[in-house]
């Protein structure tokens, strides 16, 4: 049995050296080598991520110390129910987009770095979310983002793609750099970058002597904020997103919108709740008019599309502006419902994704005119799609149902009333587009690119149709991810047990 204490070295280092590993074997390996041996990674990743939220589902937070240095110094790993929560949905999501990919990427070339790529965007990932510090934070995010934007860009010979990577680059790069610019106030303001002993010296008035903290640390929040908001994609920080989403090979958009822009989500709700705490700087009505303006112009924006990717796209940007209800509610509920949602639509928006993938894979095109008719070629591609939709829409009896009402009622219950409403009103906006596409698909007139059109092979189908089950699963019983949020949320708030666990009391 592997020491809990080692478990999240394991999640980072697995794929990360696998990453590093890969793109030597792909001279002396074969293609489906290749993508087996990051399946297999991706699979051991996903089972430590299990036994590390077990382990932290029992009340106890995982504390790996590098090099044996005592906190705050030295490198830290450290694990509660709600960082344990959000590692196991990345390692999930990627596993199936891992598999969904040995027949999608087959005919492309140079896929030991395709899959490299994936598995240090996995590391980078779970690294984001498991460090106990700040600056490391930073590190990983740098990992993670230079994995994505050569994912994105990764059909190169193509002007889109090479675009959408460039663009996504520069983006990147000025959320990265705000990042570091707001670490680097709060670390000169309060002198540690250790999340415990940020919140401990911030709690007792630690700060500096000299320093005037209340310009430095309002200054710090804005920048972290700047920058995580670029990498959440919330508006107007979003550009990137709709270019970034089409142009990338479909399980890597599915990766993108179910886990990248959520990493964002995660790292802002860390750094607010554990260190720049309402009763700090309240920071809500901001939360709040950014959550009402993603959420609105996503979703006018997708009403406008008419290729499936970059509407999906914009509607994970709305789906952004839904979670950050939760955030600005301030509660246990609001961030009860932000970890249901993050749950939820990593299965629905990645489920959808794989079906675009498919049609594009199958059909050749992602204009919706020309995918007219293809429901009677591609009926259980079709059924699942429209699974995601309805469930994205919130219609009960899906899990979307369950994490919106949770949303929307913690929004009410801190007086959020009038965003509140303007979510219901949005998701039933979201349903004209969402609909739309259902009724292009399953047209009896079929488009000429569908008439020889057959369903996706088995390895495509199969991940497609699991998460299209698990959508209705947890909608119609939704308890155990449910009470896992819970505690999660119980766990962020909890943040004596946080800063004496990792500082000894």
């Amino acid at each position: 049995m592997i020491p809990a204490e080692w478990l999240p070295v394991g999640c980072i280092i697995a794929p990360l050296t696998v990453g590093v590993v890969l793109i030597p074997l792909g001279f002396y390996t074969s293609r489906r080598f290749q993508g087996l041996f990051a399946i297999g990674t991706s699979a051991f990743t996903l089972f430590l991520t299990f036994l590390l939220l077990q382990v932290t589902l029992e009340g106890t937070i995982v504390i790996h110390k590098m090099a044996g240095w005592k906190p705050p110094f030295g490198i830290l790993l450290v694990v509660d129910v709600f960082n344990g929560f959000i590692a196991f949905i990345i390692a999930f999501l990627v596993l199936f987009a891992t598999v969904y990919s040995i027949e999608y990427m087959k005919h492309d070339i140079g896929l030991s770095y395709y899959y490299a790529l994936l598995m240090l965007l996995l590391s980078g990932m779970v690294g984001v979310v498991l460090t106990g510090d700040i600056f490391n934070l930073f590190v990983f995010l740098e990992l993670t983002s230079i994995s994505a934007y050569g994912l994105v860009a990764f059909r190169s010979m193509e002007m889109e793609p090479l675009e959408a990577g460039f663009k996504y680059l520069v983006m990147g790069a000025t959320a990265t750099s705000l990042v570091l610019f707001g670490i680097a106030l709060l670390y000169g303001a309060v002198g540690t970058v250790n999340y415990a002993d940020i919140a401990y010296r911030l709690k007792n008035g630690g700060l500096l002597v000299g320093v005037k903290g209340n310009l430095v640390l309002p200054l710090s929040l804005i920048f972290i904020m700047g920058g995580f908001g670029i990498k959440a994609a919330v508006f107007p920080l979003h550009t990137w997103l709709p270019d970034a989403h089409p142009a990338a090979p479909s399980p890597v958009s599915a990766i993108l919108s179910g886990v990248v822009i959520k990493v964002g989500v995660y790292a802002l709700c860390r750094i607010l709740f554990l260190v720049f705490q309402p009763a700090h700087i309240n920071w809500v009505f901001l939360i709040s008019m950014v959550s009402f303006f993603t959420m609105t112009v996503g979703n006018f924006m997708a009403l406008l599309q008419d290729d499936i990717k970059r509407m999906l796209a914009f509607s994970s940007i709305a789906q952004i502006g839904y979670i950050l209800v939760g955030v600005a509610a301030a509660n246990q509920l609001g961030i009860s419902g932000v970890l249901l949602h993050t749950f939820n639509h990593s299965i629905m928006k990645g489920l959808a994704f794989l079906c675009a993938g498919a049609f594009l894979h199958q059909v050749g095109t992602r204009k919706l005119d020309e995918l007219a008719g293809v429901g009677s070629k591609m009926p259980l591609t079709t059924m699942a799609l429209t699974i995601a939709f309805l469930g994205l829409i919130g219609v009960p009896p899906l899990n979307g149902f369950v994490s919106k009402f949770i949303l929307f009622t913690a929004g009410i219950e801190s007086g959020l009333i009038w965003l509140v409403v303007a979510g219901i009103i949005n998701s039933a906006i979201s349903a004209g587009y969402y609909l739309r596409f259902i009724n292009v698909l399953i047209r009896m007139e079929a488009s000429e690119k569908v008439m020889d059109v057959k369903e996706a092979p088995a390895i495509m189908t199969i991940p497609i149709l699991i998460l299209a089950g698990l959508i209705v699963l947890f909608g119609i019983w939704p308890q155990p991810i449910l009470d896992v949020s819970e505690k999660a949320a119980f766990s962020l708030f909890n943040i004596d047990k946080y800063v004496t666990a990792v500082l000894g009391g």
